[in-house]
């Protein structure tokens, strides 16, 4: 057998590394759950797996584009079509969202691939989100009938809407789901297990949305309470440990980075729950909760509106941003205790925009078309210093945003190195902080804003979590706890090591912002 060239060989890695970015940037864009199974033949014809089902159009240009006819495939024509026959404002809340985005549809103008280009109302991402979500529960579990049912009924709609975006979430964020059989009378249950995929630690999953008909709901001023919900929650009979959803159901505008009014309420009332709160004359069971704020349904005609994920702890008192820790290494110790729970809110954070096409292309690539992206492993010609033009291979780059500029460093045949720049579109640099990791081609670190504690953590175990424990006894070694910490193992020695240099840089990160230099 002829040995690989190694030029092979690095074409190979390259080609691997290749592979590794688009299936990174596809979860950026579609979650990490089951990926959107699609292909189009030769007639045009676009088919798309749903589980195990196939259905297939020529109609479908853009993801959204097989999510409209989903819902209504699912919901039947037939309903669909007798609740338009009724007035407007006698329809079921879903065809009255669907009336107007109708109406938004017919206010825009479709691009030269006849796709729409505008920014979502509320009543768009709400219509499509829960189109979105009965695809994920039926490609990565199942669509039982009576969640159906419970969606076509008016009066259990807004509970099975939350129910269908809880499943759908869970998916996105890589869990496994198993629904529970909810025609079972002989017990109480919660709606489902949510399995890890990584870990294999398994949850029980309550669902629990306040009803828009609530005092506390929509425009309401009152302090926000969930003490009913939790208790509802609580009271279901659970095979492992919990985690509980609540959707408050609250109006009003929030600016992206600032915390809600209803954040104060909410520690209060939770914090005399886990007081007060018994179920069977028994104290509550902990679980971990995750308080939601659809603000799409309160903003149906706006496009300023936000979705919010708090996650917090009831009786996990190491669980949640309001719980305090003494130490960033506290603060690790107990992310690693809770690293499931941590991986999704992270990913109900990042995940939650509906993919627009059935492939892993950015937003940005849609709009401006395919963008000629420099790719690590790629030749190119460069020009040289007799202004000639010779190939090189593209082996490091990055973009430096506020110069919008891209530096390369290119090997020449002969093994030169040479560095070269070029300036980069407003559409490579929209999509570039889109997703900065794949840019490339390839999977690069990209070292992330520390906006807090943690972030600045992540930045040190990124460079040193591999490190040799014989290295960091010898970068600890002036410490004064320096013998105890030579009797750790590497990861715990590195989680130290790590932490204290977070601690140093958050200390001067903070002290650098109250006193900043004088200019």
């Amino acid at each position: 057998m002829t040995t690989p060239s190694p030029e092979t060989i690095a074409r190979v890695q390259f080609e691997f590394a290749r592979q590794e970015a688009r299936e990174h940037q596809r979860r950026l864009m579609q979650g990490l759950g089951r990926p959107i199974i699609s292909w189009q033949d030769g007639s045009g014809t676009r088919f798309v797996c749903i589980g195990m089902q196939v259905r297939w159009s020529k109609a479908w240009k853009t993801f959204p584009d097989f999510l409209f006819d989903y819902i209504k495939l699912v919901l039947t024509p037939e309903w669909g079509n007798a609740e338009l026959k009724k007035p407007v404002e006698q329809r079921h809340p879903l065809l009255q969202w669907y009336h107007k985005l109708c109406t938004f549809q017919h206010a825009q103008t479709k691009n030269a691939d006849g796709i729409y280009q505008a920014e979502a109302t509320g009543a768009v991402s709400a219509y499509l989100g829960l189109a979105y979500d009965l695809y994920l529960c039926a490609h990565n579990a199942e669509l039982p009938e009576l969640l159906l049912k419970r969606l076509r009924n008016p009066e259990t709609f807004e509970g099975a809407r939350y129910e269908a975006r809880i499943i759908g979430s869970l998916a996105r964020a890589g869990f496994t789901i198993e629904l529970e059989d909810e025609t079972d009378s002989n017990r109480t249950h919660c709606e489902l297990t949510a399995s890890h995929k990584d870990t294999g630690r398994k949850f029980s999953v309550e669902c629990k949305a306040i009803s828009s008909t609530n005092a506390r709901a929509g425009t309401s001023t009152d302090p926000v309470k969930i003490r009913s919900q939790l208790y509802k929650a609580l009271s279901k009979q659970a095979d492992h440990e919990r985690i509980i959803f609540i959707e408050l159901n609250r109006a009003g505008s929030v600016v992206d980075g600032q915390t809600p009014d209803w954040v104060r309420d909410l520690d209060a009332d939770l914090e005399r729950a886990e007081k007060q709160l018994t179920i069977d004359g028994q104290p509550a069971p902990p679980a971990y909760l995750f308080i939601t704020n659809q603000g799409a349904v309160h903003a149906m005609d706006s496009t300023a509106f936000m979705e919010i994920w708090l996650g917090c702890g009831f009786k996990i008192p190491d669980f949640g941003s309001a719980k305090p820790c003494r130490s960033i290494l506290e603060l690790i110790d107990a992310r690693e205790k809770h690293v499931e729970l941590h991986w999704l809110g992270k990913a109900l954070r990042a995940h939650h925009a509906i993919p627009n096409m059935f492939d892993d292309r950015l937003p940005e690539e849609i709009d401006a078309g395919p963008i000629p992206r420099l790719l690590i492993g790629s030749t190119y010609l460069i020009p040289t210093a007799d202004a000639r033009e010779e190939p090189a291979v593209l082996v490091e780059a990055s973009v430096l945003v506020p110069e919008k500029r891209i530096y390369g460093i290119y090997r020449c045949a002969d093994g030169r190195q040479i560095i070269c720049t070029n300036e980069i579109t407003n559409a490579e640099l929209a999509a570039y902080k889109r997703s900065p990791e794949t840019f490339f081609g390839v999977v690069k670190k990209v070292s992330p804003e520390i906006k807090d504690p943690i972030d600045a953590f992540d930045f040190f175990w990124n460079s040193y979590s591999t490190t040799s424990k014989e290295k960091l006894v010898e970068f600890t070694r002036q410490w004064p706890d320096a013998t105890v910490l030579q009797a750790l193992d590497q990861k715990r020695l590195a989680q130290i090591y790590c932490a204290r240099m977070a601690e140093n840089m958050w200390m001067t990160m903070m002290r650098d912002r109250t006193n900043p230099p004088a200019t």
